[in-house]
């Protein structure tokens, strides 16, 4: 992939305050304000992560935050969506990265062929998987390759950001038959590998 270039050497930025990265980026502060006080900055220009969705929201709250409105800040969480067949979405940490981390986490998996919408559909080639703290039972991240995973994925995207707990989605009635009941198949496959005193109190 070639990524991403900012278009701005048209804009005589050097003539400003405005600074750049080493990747030719403009370099913002939470509030999306650059170096010069009165120039926001926000979408591709600043760099990653470079999508249309976290781009709209970062123009929107350098609006806000421009007249001082600063109420809101930019999420914590967001995903990423690939559209390929199958797509592919993801939001929070991957399990390399948590194993950096040196987090205690485990995973529940969910086949596409194992929910009653897969077989029904004709589509069993899919999967969700949740990566949970084995302790606290946290969600920590959320990765879906099947159809609708970038629809899939927001309901992800709450739980991180309500911080919720994985037996949440245990204890939750979903539409049936759907994809998104693959989370309450998850929910228990992670449970059951944290021993019989867990997984029983949700079998």
């Amino acid at each position: 992939s070639m990524g991403r270039i900012a278009n701005l050497d048209g804009l005589q930025l050097e003539n400003t305050g405005v600074e750049r990265d080493k990747m030719g980026n403009i370099t913002v502060n939470p509030l999306f304000q650059t170096m010069e006080p009165n120039i926001y900055a926000a979408g591709d220009v600043i760099g990653a992560p470079s999508l249309a969705s976290t781009s709209v929201e970062q123009g929107r709250l350098a609006v806000r935050n421009a007249f001082l409105l600063r109420s809101h800040h930019f999420p914590d969480f967001f995903p990423y969506g690939i559209y390929t067949i199958p797509e592919i979405s993801a939001v929070g940490p991957t399990e390399e990265e948590l194993k950096e981390q040196g987090v205690h986490y485990e995973v529940g998996r969910a086949h596409y062929r194992e929910m009653a919408r897969g077989p029904i559909a004709g589509d069993t080639e899919g999967l969700i998987k949740i990566l949970f703290h084995r302790e606290t039972l946290e969600i920590l991240a959320v990765h879906i390759i099947g159809t609708h995973a970038t629809e899939l994925v927001s309901l992800g995207q709450m739980a991180l950001s309500l911080r919720v707990r994985v037996d949440y989605f245990v204890d939750t009635i979903f539409n049936y038959p759907t994809f998104a009941e693959g989370y309450r198949i998850a929910a228990l496959n992670g449970l059951n590998k944290l021993g019989d005193t867990i997984s029983e109190k949700w079998s």
